[in-house]
């Protein structure tokens, strides 16, 4: 047979993984609830509960892929298949937070409100797509707090550490994306626009709240471990990073906010 004649071979397609992209948003997550599991006990309802956030978590891109918010030609050629992801996911999600919610005692139940409304606030972000703005980031960051404080009561830690737990991890992630989006606005105006004054002044004002709510009755290791990723932030703010550093940048904050885990599981077991 003429080879000319015969049809093309059919390069097999190559689908695109459907998972999140964001890595500092997994960390955010894998640290926060960490820390939630870390400091209280493994019950049933404190591990539902956490897998209830890690399915939501990977739906999240299914749905923005179904949804066209990762282009119209991938949505064209795989939105059928992630929607399909992101409805099975949610579903399983759904399943075991509400068994987990069922199985917390009734003082950890009401713990699930804020993550909740935060993850509803993000998803209408995301639809909006306004989950890159600094608002947004800080959203999804309060979002993976405040569900590993649920988590934590979930497991039987005290309500006193559960707060701080919330608390800790919103301040180290909102200076966290000060900082980075300082950056990045400086690298995406040429320097027009420079915010790392505004950036570090909110960062100076995160680590004040830090301290103030010590003294009102938090938990002395707040300030503490807030303070390698608060450091590191605000000297991001400070000294001008170029874009080109973000990765090192990145895995520097990974840095930082393991070290305050440490501290703050060893401060408060």
């Amino acid at each position: 047979m003429n080879r000319a004649a015969m049809p093309p071979k059919e390069s097999p397609s190559v689908r695109r993984a459907l998972v999140p992209h964001e890595h500092g948003a997994w960390g955010q997550m894998v640290l926060s609830l960490s820390s939630g599991l870390a400091l209280g006990r493994f019950t049933a309802a404190a591990l539902l509960l956490a897998l209830a956030v890690v399915l939501l978590f990977i739906a999240h891109e299914p749905l923005l892929v179904s949804l066209g918010h990762r282009g119209e030609r991938l949505r064209q050629s795989e939105g059928a298949r992630a929607l399909g992801w992101a409805a099975a996911l949610g579903a399983l999600a759904g399943v075991a937070g509400a068994a987990g919610i069922y199985l917390a005692q009734p003082g950890a139940r009401l713990w699930a409100l804020p993550p909740v409304v935060l993850a509803g606030s993000v998803a209408w972000l995301s639809y909006r797509r306004s989950e890159k703005t600094v608002a947004g980031e800080i959203a999804v960051a309060s979002a993976f707090a405040s569900a590993a404080g649920v988590v934590a009561r979930a497991g039987l830690a005290e309500g006193r550490v559960a707060l701080a737990v919330v608390v800790c991890w919103i301040l180290s992630f909102a200076a966290a994306t000060l900082a980075v989006q300082a950056v990045l606005l400086r690298a995406r105006t040429r320097g027009e626009r420079d915010p790392r004054a505004t950036h570090g002044t909110g960062v100076a004002l995160l680590w004040a709240l830090a301290v103030a709510l010590a003294g009102a009755g938090l938990p002395a290791t707040v300030p503490v471990a807030v303070s390698p990723t608060l450091l590191l932030s605000l000297c991001v703010c400070l000294v001008p990073v170029s874009a080109r550093r973000l990765r090192l940048l990145g895995w520097a904050l990974v840095g930082s906010s393991l070290l305050t885990l440490v501290v703050l599981v060893g401060g408060l077991r």
